[in-house]
């Protein structure tokens, strides 16, 4: 019985710090509208400008690949891809925010995204899921620790006619 006990305390003692989830309004905490600065932002091209909204050790899951850290990000695949890009139109939807841990300075955030421009001469319109976690700074503003997408297949190309 008294092994029964300390173990019932223990998993109470995890229980009680473990971190909350809780789903929030977008709007709620400033999230919805840091995510439309963040659109806005990506919009213009500007990696300085977008600088802001990431954490230095930002971590970056996309296509299958990985940037390790803000300047990683910026110089090896942002910011080339952003420079071949006209007519940049990216946005986020059906976006629901989590708080994590009881202080309000952790959440993640799940998407949809969308991103249309033409690049090298072709016209891209592409959709996807994105998953944000996002931590405060200093001064309280929300900024990307990790970011992961994926896109949705692309119908196939149908055959040349010969």
């Amino acid at each position: 019985m008294r092994m029964f006990v300390t173990v019932l305390a223990a998993g109470m003692v995890l229980l009680a710090a473990a971190p909350t989830s809780a789903q929030v309004p977008p709007d709620s905490h400033g999230i919805a509208p840091w995510l439309r600065s963040y659109d806005a932002a990506f919009n213009t091209r500007d990696v300085t400008h977008l600088a802001a909204f990431y954490h230095p050790d930002v971590t970056i899951f996309e296509g299958g690949g990985m940037n390790d850290g803000w300047a990683d990000y910026r110089d090896n695949h942002l910011g080339p891809e952003l420079k071949e890009m006209e007519g940049l139109a990216f946005s986020h939807s059906n976006v629901s925010a989590h708080l994590l841990g009881p202080d309000g300075r952790t959440a993640y955030v799940t998407s949809e995204y969308r991103l249309k421009a033409r690049i090298g001469g072709r016209d891209v319109d592409a959709t996807g899921l994105e998953t944000l976690v996002l931590v405060k700074d200093a001064a309280g503003a929300w900024c990307i620790r990790h970011s992961h997408t994926s896109s949705r297949r692309r119908p196939a190309a149908s055959p040349s006619p010969q």
